[in-house]
């Protein structure tokens, strides 16, 4: 599964809650995953392979319809957007 980092653009707020500032994952073409930006500033060793590391703990059968509308990570739980 491949999983790109999205450059951050403020005009896209509205995508991720209002929240301005974000870290998006793309996820292959199943959807893409997002954390705040000042949230992932506290997890040690942030980047792709955390990320992957937070998709690989979910059920596959989930993952699609989980992926569709956006995943919200969160440094220590994942919640739906």
């Amino acid at each position: 599964m491949d999983v790109i980092r999205e450059l951050p653009n403020t005009d896209h707020a509205a995508r991720f809650a209002g929240e301005p500032m974000v870290q998006c994952f793309r996820v292959g073409d199943l959807g893409y995953v997002w954390i705040t930006t000042a949230e992932a500033m506290t997890v040690p060793g942030f980047g792709i392979p955390w990320v992957m590391g937070r998709l690989a703990a979910l059920d596959p059968d989930e993952l699609p319809a989980l992926l569709a509308d956006g995943l919200r990570l969160r440094a220590d739980a994942l919640v739906a957007a």
